[in-house]
């Protein structure tokens, strides 16, 4: 499980860094990289990570908390491709996504892990974290559509 999730994580990056220098460069084959990058982030990667947390994990509650992440990170993905490759609704797709992960899953997240004592400082790390990542993406963006 680890080794694959290793190669994906490289497939992936590899996919999505080559795309983006594609298309700053104007070079054909832009558009298939970033898609295949962002697809197999979004559909491989991610439900991949979640998995090997839903073996380490014992608690449903987690195991909730890391399907709405699940969902959020993979609506967020999608929310990239389409801002990527112009399509419609991406800004909607990513706001979305951003918005609830910021005030939906950082505070669940954060309320699900503080009271056990051995995760509690890992959790303030984590969260803090996860909420500085998700408003700097959301001051990134012009809110008049």
């Amino acid at each position: 499980m680890k080794k694959t999730i290793y190669f994906i994580a490289l497939i992936t990056t590899f996919l999505i860094v080559s795309g983006s220098l594609f298309k700053i460069m104007h070079w054909p084959g832009a558009a298939v990289m970033i898609i295949l990058g962002s697809f197999s982030f979004a559909f491989l990667f991610i439900p991949l990570i979640i998995l090997k947390k839903f073996k380490e994990e014992s608690f449903s509650k987690d195991q909730i908390i890391y399907s709405l992440g699940i969902i959020l990170g993979t609506v967020l993905g999608l929310g990239f491709i389409f801002k990527i490759m112009h399509w419609p609704m991406a800004t909607v797709l990513m706001l979305s996504s951003i918005l609830l992960f910021n005030f939906l899953y950082v505070p669940a997240y954060f309320i699900s892990r503080y009271n056990r004592d051995e995760l509690r400082y890992s959790t303030i790390i984590n969260s803090v974290m996860m909420f500085s990542f998700g408003s700097i993406l959301f001051a990134m963006f012009e809110l008049h559509i």
